[in-house]
């Protein structure tokens, strides 16, 4: 007699296969989801530092006080000698959607807005931004960041608050 070659695998292969990649799907799953919040966070953050700095630069290369405006859904920076334009504008739409951006300041609490002069230092101002924290909330786990703007050398920083002081990613006291 003729022995018969089967092809194919036995129904016990395949629920074997679906266990394991099951498993290995749900091992793999927190840290995902903790990737893709650090992840958009890390985008927002860099997002507003990077307007910061264009502001920055824009009243220097054009010798003119600039300001940047943090909105709800992203950044504006506009030239505010006359006429008042937006040079350049941003959405956090693109890759961060769900965080949680925070700008702080002593007073008044919800500060939106920082002046460059053609020199490219802060216009001194009570209502200037001076950070953003950039969170979210629906994963405990993430790593917040902030972004400090400062004058002089240390200019805008980009900084892990729950890092120690003394560590470079750290934000200075």
């Amino acid at each position: 007699m003729f022995a018969r070659h089967h092809r194919g695998f036995t129904l016990i292969e395949l629920l074997i296969t679906a266990t394991v990649a099951i498993l290995l799907l749900l091992l793999a799953m927190p840290g995902y989801t903790l990737w893709v919040a650090d992840s958009q966070i890390r985008n927002a953050a860099e997002s507003v530092a990077s307007g910061l700095r264009y502001a920055q630069a824009a009243a220097i290369s054009r010798n003119l006080n600039a300001q940047f405006v943090l909105n709800a859904g992203g950044w504006d920076v506009m030239m505010v000698d006359a006429p008042a334009v937006s040079i350049q504008t941003a959405s956090f739409l693109e890759g961060s959607r769900d965080v949680t951006i925070v700008g702080v300041d002593a007073t008044p609490a919800a500060a939106t807005t920082v002046a460059f002069n053609a020199l490219g230092q802060v216009i001194p101002n009570a209502t200037n931004l001076v950070q953003v924290d950039v969170t979210m909330p629906p994963v405990a786990t993430s790593r917040p960041l902030r972004v400090l703007v400062g004058n002089g050398r240390t200019g805008v920083k980009l900084c892990n608050p729950s890092a120690p002081a003394a560590d470079p990613q750290g934000c200075p006291p």
